[in-house]
């Protein structure tokens, strides 16, 4: 008998739901653009703000879009896994030290969560089977 590696279910699991959970947020996140939008135009504020202020409000969104999409891309890698989930999972942190900086307690532990999920996917990547040596003759010929 040999012993085989194959990506986990757990792994697949993990990254899945933490990229999906970076997506959502980023969705929630980019849906309020309209309204920071108005918002703004309607204020008395410079026109150089009333310009940049959605470009910034927007940033934020299309970076969480950026990490799940590396999320989603670890699940496809065969080398580099593990730094790849570890810088997933040191960024998504920051955001939340970030989001709790601002404020926003529910965004920074939704991203702690997801942050959580790329770390535990990080220790969880393999799962080692026995495979039988009648398996491993078929799949020699």
């Amino acid at each position: 008998m040999a012993l085989t590696e194959q990506k986990s279910k757990a792994f697949k699991v993990l990254c899945l739901v933490g990229s999906l959970l970076l997506l959502v947020m980023a969705m929630f996140h980019g849906s309020g653009l309209f309204y920071v939008k108005e918002s703004i135009d309607q204020s008395n504020a410079e026109g150089f703000l009333k310009e940049i202020v959605p470009v910034l409000f927007a940033h934020p969104s299309l970076h969480l879009i950026g990490l799940s999409a590396f999320g989603f891309l670890a699940l496809s890698l065969n080398y580099e896994i593990k730094k790849v989930l570890t810088l997933i999972s040191a960024l998504v942190t920051v955001d939340a030290l970030l989001a709790f900086y601002l404020g926003g307690i529910l965004p920074g532990i939704l991203l702690l969560i997801a942050a959580l999920c790329f770390i535990l996917a990080r220790f969880n990547i393999y799962s080692k089977t026995l495979a039988t040596n009648e398996k491993l003759t078929k799949n020699d010929t």
